[in-house]
């Protein structure tokens, strides 16, 4: 397995250097107007760690420049993909969440599908978040519940639904996966794959 590069199995990214910074950043910012200097910074020392950029976008939407957050997403989505396909532009069988290098591609490429989602391009979207759940079984990203409620016909902000009451922002993970394990068996055909692998790894 080599690190950042496209394998037949498994991809792992190498290390950012940028990455402490911009934990240390987000637990130390002020300021909207603060965290947007940094993130622009840590984005201009490495466009190829793609966590700032989902930072800088979402300070983006709060302000009403969705635009500029779009293109900012496109443009680490589309750094990402270069990234991991091979030459042949195939996604890695394999991009676990295991692994912390790989967590940012994982979380663009999620943002990234969840905005166009928002937009109405579902399909687009729906093969995406497939590529994620085929790519890293255990799911730490939730691809499968966007799937799922992309099958029921629900809208991006179908998380909503499950905020905790005390914790805004923050998902009720039983009552996520209730949900999940209540609907997913209208839909064998999307899931089928995925069940009889998770049974086979216990």
């Amino acid at each position: 397995m080599k690190r950042g590069k496209q394998q037949n199995n498994e991809f792992l990214d190498k290390k950012h250097s940028v990455m402490m910074k911009y934990y240390d950043t987000l637990e130390f910012s002020r300021s909207d107007k603060q965290l947007k200097r940094e993130m622009k910074s840590l984005i201009e020392k490495d466009p190829n760690f793609y966590d700032p950029y989902i930072t800088l976008a979402e300070i983006l939407f709060s302000e009403s420049k969705d635009k500029e957050a779009g293109a900012l997403l496109e443009n680490g989505y589309q750094l990402a993909m270069t990234r991991i396909v091979d030459v042949k532009g195939n996604f890695p069988e394999s991009l676990p969440w295991l692994w912390l290098e790989n967590r940012h591609i994982i979380r663009i490429i999620h943002s990234w599908a969840t905005k166009i989602w928002g937009e109405e391009k579902t399909e687009e979207a729906l093969a995406i978040f497939r590529k994620l759940l085929h790519s890293n079984l255990n799911d730490n990203i939730g691809a499968r519940y966007s799937i799922l409620a992309i099958r029921l016909g629900l809208n991006s902000d179908y998380e909503l639904e499950f905020e905790t009451e005390d914790m805004p922002g923050y998902l009720d993970a039983a009552k996520v996966m209730d949900w999940f394990d209540k609907n997913s068996k209208k839909f064998m055909d999307e899931f089928e794959w995925w069940f009889n692998q998770m049974r086979d790894q216990a």
